[in-house]
């Protein structure tokens, strides 16, 4: 694993709930990381996703409309392949066999199951981006 710059990293937080981003958003900025972009629906997501193209997503399965599994299909279907590509680690509740099956046919890079620690965070950033944080 390479050594990263946090001040470069860009995280896409995902989650139909305020309280959990706003929670998340603390998590990243205690590991170093500054550059949170969040939405709350997949539209917008997919809207933000093209716009930042962060260096990697945390998404939730559950939410009004569309979820975060129609939000990742989308993703990989994309026509530009540098935002096709972009890892995304679920960060959900569901740990049921069909979630974690679905997420992982649809090549996700990792699976946090709420609710999660700063060293579970760090741990799925690291393994997602093929990276150590200091």
């Amino acid at each position: 694993m390479a050594e990263c710059d946090l001040k470069r990293l860009k995280i896409l937080l995902i989650d139909d709930e305020w309280f959990i981003r706003s929670t998340i958003r603390q998590i990243l900025i205690q590991i170093g990381i500054n550059n949170v972009y969040e939405a709350g629906d997949v539209d917008s997501a997919i809207k933000e996703t093209l716009r930042v193209q962060p260096s990697m997503v945390l998404c939730d399965i559950h939410m009004p409309g569309e979820d975060g599994l129609a939000y990742v299909a989308k993703l990989r279907k994309a026509p530009l392949p540098n935002v096709a590509s972009i890892p995304v680690v679920m960060l959900t509740s569901d740990s049921s066999q069909d979630a974690v099956l679905t997420a992982k046919g649809l090549h996700v890079d990792g699976y946090l199951i709420k609710p999660v620690s700063i060293a579970a965070v760090k741990k799925a950033i690291e393994r997602a981006l093929k990276i150590t944080l200091a």
